[in-house]
C-alpha cells in the first residue's frame, strides 16, 4: 500500500520511480535422510527377548528361569 503511494507520488512529481532492491537467495541445503531401518538384533534388543527372566518360586523368591 505504501509502495502504490510512492510509485503514484514519483509519477505525479516527476521523480525517478525507486528500484527494487534485490536481495540474495539463500541456498537450500539438502537433508541427509537418518536411516531409520533398523537391524533384527537392535529389534529383538528393544523388545527384550534376550533378557533374563525371573518367576516366583517356592518361599515367594524370584530365581532366574
Amino acid at each position: 500500500m505504501v509502495q502504490d503511494q510512492l510509485k503514484e507520488w514519483c509519477r505525479l512529481n516527476g521523480h525517478p520511480v525507486p528500484a527494487k532492491k534485490k536481495t540474495p537467495k539463500k541456498r537450500k541445503r539438502n537433508k541427509r535422510k537418518t536411516s531409520n531401518s533398523l537391524s533384527t538384533r537392535d529389534v529383538k534388543e528393544l523388545m527384550g527377548v534376550n533378557r533374563a527372566v525371573y518367576s516366583r518360586s517356592r518361599g515367594g523368591a524370584y530365581r532366574q528361569r
